[in-house]
């Protein structure tokens, strides 16, 4: 049994889906949805047990903007390691300000979105 569920219809969020999964806690979901701006989203939700004295259930949202994404697509297979470096370098990075936020004592939202830039494709 898996401890993650992937309900990802598309294949490449999916797979950027797993390149991140190792950062979050068993049971965590990643679900494939469309962004305000009807740009593909990665909606990541998971309970943190980390910021506070009770579990907070957490979203974090990565919307990729459609040309970096479209760019994304269009590169091979065997050239997108860069890309997912990158997207990793984004999520380790919300998950610090997050625990930043909590050790100074500052209030963590329980939904956050980043927006990948042009670095990732």
């Amino acid at each position: 049994m898996e401890s993650y569920r992937f309900e990802c219809p598309s294949a490449d969020i999916e797979t950027l889906a797993r390149v991140v999964s190792d950062l979050f806690p068993e049971q965590t979901v990643f679900a494939e949805r469309t962004g305000e701006a009807g740009t593909p989203q990665l909606s990541i939700q998971w309970v943190a047990m980390r910021f506070g004295a009770t579990a907070r259930r957490m979203t974090l949202a990565v919307d990729f903007p459609a040309p970096v994404f479209a760019r994304y697509r269009a590169l091979p297979p065997r050239l997108r390691a860069r890309s997912y470096a990158v997207l990793r370098a984004y999520v380790e990075a919300a998950l610090g300000s997050l625990e930043e936020q909590y050790a100074a004592g500052e209030a963590v939202p329980r939904e956050v979105t980043i927006e990948p830039g042009d670095e990732f494709a």
